[in-house]
């Protein structure tokens, strides 16, 4: 018999619990789908890492870069090609007069909404040959605690 907690014979303990590698390997299958997704969307996942980070809010260019953890070079390619589409647009900084703001436009905020839809349609039939309403729990509570961490903010769940 295999203990469904860690993934041994026999109850046997392991060092790391095998549904954590499960989890990790699901992230990367799923990635690998959005990343074709987002192809026949016109959007690169970067793109919308943007996209998502600017919806909560005007951004320097930096600050992108940081939150995507990729260069300044590379984070400066997408925002020129995401200005360039009409996604994003520069408004001067009111803090800082030397600086500029990134933020979401009409085209931009409808072309996250347009891919989180297509995310959205793909992923039910991932669910139907288990308990779809423990799987959308389960990963609702991770969002709201990735949020959380993401944020310095205290985890606020929804009823």
């Amino acid at each position: 018999m295999t203990d469904k907690r860690n993934g041994t014979a026999g109850g046997a303990t392991a060092d790391i619990d095998r549904r954590l590698i499960l989890m990790a390997r699901t992230v990367v299958v799923l990635f690998r789908q959005f990343e074709r997704i987002a192809r026949e969307m016109d959007i690169t996942i970067p793109q919308y890492r943007f996209l998502l980070f600017l919806k909560r809010g005007p951004k320097r260019a930096g600050e992108l870069a940081v939150e995507a953890a990729i260069r300044k070079p590379t984070a400066s390619g997408l925002i020129a090609d995401m200005e360039r589409r009409g996604l994003i647009a520069r408004a001067p900084d009111k803090d800082d007069g030397r600086s500029v703001r990134l933020t979401l436009t009409r085209k931009g905020l409808a072309k996250h909404r347009e891919f989180e839809e297509a995310l959205a349609r793909y992923l039910p039939s991932l669910l139907d040959e288990g308990d779809a309403e423990a799987m959308l729990d389960a990963f609702s509570e991770l969002a709201y605690i990735i949020d959380a961490q993401r944020d310095g903010a205290p985890l606020e769940v929804e009823e």
